[in-house]
């Protein structure tokens, strides 16, 4: 560390004379001459996380990215392994976009050093994100697999749950159908007009010839390559949003609300915002090993149905790990009546809240159902709204019938089927009249309460008894520690809140990019406990005392630096008599030959 003198005026704005300081120079000047460059491997710590990230990914396989190119025509491709590898270590530092990912290649050293000083363009990397859907996925499954096969005993059970990322489109721009038909409408009558006016701009070059008239038949055709595109977007936009009223009506009735469809992106759906609010937003579904934590399933759906990610999860489970799952454990969304009974059926026990008053010790359990319970039981019975919720009644198998809080059976009045072909039986107490509890349990215009009881609801309460042991409970406080961390990390740790593509396959092709890069930090910090093999260490430097007996081309080397270092001191330092200082540098490199 070499410093400098400065001697300050005798009063600056209005202080008294300082005393000479001195401060820190560069170790290096920018136009200093270096004889020996520094190698691009020793800019890189030892430690850091690019060199575990550049290990682990020479561990997987990359044949298949590999097919994907001719290699023999134009200029040489950069191999996948590199370009995958910056798109995962950029998504594990914050780097998303494209052109920051081009930035970093050309500005930060850790990129800089993986790719050996290639630099990649912006749009390389915007049309490498989206063209290797199946390969990707199968890079995720390579990567879990790794992480799971060094903890031993994995993929014995599964942890599922869903989130909601917002979509690239805002929520202000989404129209129901018969908006869009007006947009269409009024885009139609605009196009009408520009091709009108093209017409009459033709006319007229035709007649004569003129560079104003050009001209206005240029933006003429512009603007209508234009209007086409955009009601191209809302013809689009238009044929989702009536697809998604028809199911909404055949479920809720031909009085439901109609569906608003984001313009810029159909394939969202605007759903209410975990922050609150409602936006156009996506539901992407992870399953977690809990031994590992790898992710073994990660998809975006189609809806916003949480409970059709079961079975694909299961098996995509199962098909990495090679043998049956033990466990599954999801929450309340997940817990439908065809799930528990095809886990049930396959001898894997789900641990759901499957909205029983097992599960809940609800007061409402009791030896003798037909005694009446107490005002303050009463008050502390689940309720839906301000009315008893259907926990609040307890079923007797033995007589088909429901006891309500107050101890009054609820007989089968009548069975059928629903909308989605379950079939069901509706439970009917004698009436209201006279009872004290009408009021939380009846509504004002039905004449007495009813409950519903479907195929399922046994078992759901199958389910329910399970959870309601102290060794289910344990089971299922697990789920949420290690798949609500994974969501927090995406969101908290790597920023992602907000999808960067549009459209659900390009959606789905994201999401695994982000599970990837999950399943990469997974591997890096095994890695970090046990390396594959130790870094390399620097090559140290040799000292002017040990050049005795090397050749004549390593001293000269040395003196040239010695006499550039030398001088270089001297011009920091304002040196401008310089003799006896060179003299100094020439007794030193005579010491040198001489030795």
């Amino acid at each position: 560390m070499c410093y400098t003198s400065i001697r300050f005026g005798d009063r600056v704005e209005g202080r008294p004379k300082m005393m000479d300081k001195r401060w820190a120079q560069a170790p290096a000047c920018r136009e200093q001459l270096v004889l020996f460059q520094e190698r691009l491997d020793e800019v890189v710590a030892p430690e850091h996380p690019i060199r575990a990230v550049d290990q682990c990914l020479n561990l997987v396989d990359w044949s298949a990215w590999e097919r994907r190119y001719a290699g023999r025509r134009g200029q040489p491709p950069i191999h996948p392994r590199l370009m995958a590898g910056c798109i995962l270590y950029g998504l594990m530092r914050g780097i998303r976009s494209s052109r920051d990912l081009e930035d970093a290649t050309r500005e930060r050293v850790d990129f800089i050093w993986f790719l050996e000083r290639r630099t990649i363009d912006h749009s390389t990397f915007a049309a490498f994100r989206k063209e290797f859907g199946a390969e990707l996925k199968d890079l995720n499954r390579q990567m879990g697999r790794l992480v799971c096969e060094r903890h031993g005993e994995t993929l014995l059970a599964l942890v599922l749950d869903g989130t909601r990322i917002r979509a690239n489109s805002d929520r202000h721009g989404a129209r129901t159908a018969a908006g869009l038909q007006r947009l269409v409408a009024a885009c139609v009558e605009a196009l009408d007009a520009k091709l009108a006016a093209l017409a009459e701009a033709d006319r007229k070059a035709a007649e004569r010839a003129s560079e104003a008239d050009a001209e206005t038949r240029v933006r003429e055709q512009e603007d209508i390559a234009a209007l086409e595109a955009q009601m191209e977007k809302l013809q689009e936009a238009l044929a989702v949003a009536q697809a998604r009223d028809a199911v909404r009506r055949e479920h809720n009735g031909k009085d439901a609300p109609p569906v608003r469809v984001p313009v810029s992106d159909p394939d969202a759906q605007v759903v209410p915002n975990k922050d609150g609010g409602y936006a156009p937003n996506y539901t992407p579904v992870i399953g977690v090993d809990p031994v590992s934590r790898a992710l073994v399933y990660g998809e975006v759906l189609e809806g916003s149905d949480e409970s059709a990610a079961v079975l694909p999860a299961v098996a995509a489970a199962e098909a990495m790990g090679g043998a049956p799952l033990k466990q599954v454990l999801a929450d309340a969304n997940f817990a439908t009546g065809a799930n528990l009974e095809h886990l049930e059926g396959r001898g894997t026990p789900p641990y759901m809240p499957a909205g029983t008053a097992l599960e809940a010790g609800s007061c409402a359990i009791r030896p003798d159902p037909t005694q009446p319970l107490s005002p303050e039981q009463c008050q502390r019975l689940p309720k839906h709204g301000k009315h008893f919720a259907t926990t609040a009644f307890v079923y007797d198998a033995a007589k088909d019938c429901y006891y309500c809080p107050m101890g009054r059976p609820l007989s089968p009045v009548r069975s059928g089927h629903d909308r989605n072909g379950v079939a069901y039986t509706n439970y009917a107490c004698p009436g209201s009249a006279g009872c004290p509890r009408a009021a939380q349990c009846v509504r004002k215009k039905a004449p007495c309460r009813t409950v519903r009881r479907d195929q399922y609801q046994e078992l759901r309460e199958q389910v329910g008894r399970r959870m309601a042991t102290e060794a289910g409970r344990a089971i299922y406080a697990r789920r949420a520690p290690l798949v609500e961390g994974v969501f927090a990390e995406i969101k908290h740790v790597m920023g992602i809140r907000q999808f960067l593509l549009r459209g659900l396959e390009n959606v789905r092709t994201e999401w695994e990019w982000i599970c990837t890069a999950i399943n990469l930090k997974r591997l890096l910090a095994l890695f970090g406990k046990s390396p594959i093999h130790e870094p390399r260490p620097k090559a140290p430097l040799i000292p002017a005392q040990s050049l005795r007996g090397r050749p004549v081309l390593c001293r000269l080397k040395r003196i040239f630096s010695h006499l550039l270092h030398s001088l270089a001191l001297q011009i920091n330092h304002g040196l401008r008599s310089s003799t006896k200082n060179l003299l100094t540098s020439e007794n030193s490199v005579v010491y040198i030959l001489a030795a």
